[in-house]
């Protein structure tokens, strides 16, 4: 009897063994980001990022598509910086790098010259990146709100990053589990 039970914890050992060595690395994480973008040289296309990103980012492509009845364009974009998942203003032991996106862009601007925002907003996904964030899925949607200080920009969206050391959390992130704007569930 003693040697069946040996025999079964053994072979349950081994069974764990084996499936601990081929399950994956670690699972996707999925970060919900929302923040600010501020400019830093709008003709030069040079952004900063605050918030759940932190860094910076730049146009790096703008083709315009339509100007009536809703301005329309199209582009590439990159970020260099980091997922601040503790929010603490900081990238030290947050995941970091570049990450790559196409957008689509729409406004609408009144009469006057030069014409002024009556409102504008964009779709982001994620195309590429590098370190941190090789592999990352997701999108940003952002909103351009006209006031007496200037256009500000607000950010909305998720990046998924793949498993593995420089992606695990070292504190607790909450993944985002909603349907939205291209969901196909």
């Amino acid at each position: 009897m003693q040697s069946s039970r040996r025999a079964t914890a053994l072979a349950l050992l081994s069974a764990a063994i084996a499936l601990a060595a081929t399950a994956p690395a670690g699972a996707a994480t999925t970060y919900e980001v929302s923040g600010q973008q501020t400019v830093v040289d709008e003709q030069a296309g040079k952004y900063k990022m605050a918030g759940g990103l932190l860094g910076d980012f730049a146009n790096t492509s703008f083709k315009e598509i339509a100007k009536a009845p809703i301005y329309r364009a199209k582009g590439t974009e990159s970020f260099s910086g980091c997922l601040d998942r503790g929010r603490d203003g900081s990238c030290a032991g947050d995941p970091s790098g570049t990450l790559r996106f196409s957008f689509l862009y729409w406004g609408q601007f009144g009469a006057g010259d030069p014409p002024a925002l009556i409102w504008g907003s964009c779709w982001h996904p994620i195309v590429g990146g590098t370190g941190s964030f090789k592999g990352a899925k997701g999108v940003l949607v952002m909103a351009d709100t006209p006031t007496r200080s200037g256009v500000k920009t607000a950010y909305i969206g998720n990046v998924t990053l793949r498993g593995g050391k420089a992606a695990r959390a070292t504190g607790s992130a909450r993944a985002a589990a909603t349907r939205g704007c291209g969901a196909t569930r």
